[in-house]
């Protein structure tokens, strides 16, 4: 079963190229639940501190997709090293702002420039695994799923660090790992360039986004909502935890809600589906809505935590084959920009859970804020179906082209 996985670690660089990754997007599952917990232990407002992690998300969520088309154009080892550094000036100065009781305008601009800057290691990895995978499409997404893989161990290992962290050790302790784990992974991931995709150098006049390829627009949207079940999921899980007074088991919950996706793409990456992957993304994400529904009734922290095993499984399958589309969809020299607007929808779909999340908890409870979760699982699948046309007509003409370029 493992096989698969195997062959695409063997390719030269592509060990040391996903492991520094691994230690440089480990931040991701730690920053925004790090704000959370450092803002509401510092004003006691969950509305405050999802507002401001929701910015932080809806920041990178703006100018992500300018920086990846700048690191398709300039280059990884150019572009990544001056984006945190700033990133990790501006992570600094909130930290040191909110313990110090500052004007909110001074954390907004804070956490947006934060935000703004975080490198998106996801993208930058899983663009290295289209270069070195060209023309092989089956072992490339195993790649990817071997990816969503530690993307799910990143985020059952990152609640827990952090919730212990900011909980156990002081409030902005999760933040300054953040920042520690972020420059080492980022000098190791640099260092490592044979794995690293060619500059593209200045696009052909006449080209706009990566979203005008067909296709890639309806994969983006599914992702906004997507990233609204994760979003909501996070903040609210704290409230939850802290309603029935076991915020420690914060990172538990979070955990075993990444744990169970992880699982469940191990199995994904290892076989082969004949199914289009725009079928796949339909199947799943009817799943994933179906799985979603109970959050609002429970109750109990023991079978909320039995619901995080149950919901998990359907999560890293849609990422995945999300992911895979978008492979399939933009053409090389485009790919980082490309898979970063997928990361973009789901960052915006963060901000505006997060933020929304903020305000149902405080005002009717953290049980009822779990609505927000189900309705963006369900609108994940709502936007899936209203594209099918449109993804059979991008992907017949995605494997035509596939085919041609095997055959030439």
């Amino acid at each position: 079963m493992l096989t698969p996985y195997a062959d695409v670690l063997r390719r030269p660089g592509a060990v040391r190229m996903t492991s520094t990754g691994f230690v440089a997007r480990l931040p991701i599952s730690m920053i925004g639940l790090g704000e959370v917990l450092l803002v509401s232990s510092q004003t006691g407002s969950y509305a405050v501190a999802g507002a401001l992690s929701a910015l932080g998300a809806l920041s990178n969520a703006v100018f992500g997709p300018l920086l990846g088309r700048a690191t398709d154009r300039y280059g990884q080892h150019r572009v990544l090293p001056a984006l945190v550094t700033v990133h990790v000036l501006a992570l600094t100065a909130f930290i040191v702002l909110v313990r110090a009781g500052a004007p909110t305008p001074a954390l907004v601009l804070s956490v947006t420039l934060s935000g703004g800057t975080f490198p998106n290691i996801g993208a930058l990895v899983r663009a290295r695994w289209a270069f070195l995978l060209v023309g092989e499409p089956r072992l490339l997404r195993t790649a990817f799923a071997w990816e969503s893989v530690l993307d799910e161990v990143i985020y059952v290992a990152g609640p827990v660090v952090a919730t212990v962290l900011a909980v156990s050790v002081v409030d902005y302790g999760a933040l300054a790992a953040v920042g520690l784990l972020l420059v080492i992974g980022t000098v190791l991931f640099v260092g490592s360039r044979g794995s690293e995709p060619p500059a593209g150098g200045v696009p052909p006049r006449g080209q706009g986004s990566a979203l005008r390829y067909p296709g890639v627009l309806g994969v983006t949207v599914a992702f906004v909502f997507l990233g609204g079940l994760f979003g909501s999921f996070e903040v609210v899980t704290v409230a939850f935890a802290d309603e029935q007074g076991v915020r420690g088991w914060t990172g538990l919950f979070l955990g075993l809600y990444a744990l169970a996706s992880g699982l469940s793409g191990v199995v994904l990456g290892a076989v082969h589906v004949r199914a289009p992957l725009h079928r796949q993304l339909l199947l799943f994400s009817a799943l994933l809505a179906l799985v979603t529904v109970p959050f609002p009734f429970l109750h109990s922290p023991w079978l909320l935590g039995v619901q995080c095993l149950v919901a998990g499984l359907a999560v890293s399958p849609v990422l995945i084959n999300g992911f895979a589309l978008i492979e399939r969809l933009v053409p090389n020299v485009r790919m980082t920009e490309g898979l970063v607007w997928t990361n973009t929808g789901i960052g915006v779909g963060i901000a505006v859970s997060a933020a929304l999340a903020g305000l149902v908890i405080d005002s009717h409870g953290a049980s009822t804020a779990y609505w927000i979760c189900v309705v963006s699982a369900v609108l994940v699948l709502a936007v899936v179906l209203a594209s099918g046309r449109a993804l059979d007509r991008a992907w017949a003409s995605a494997h035509a082209t596939s085919e041609t370029a095997a055959e030439g």
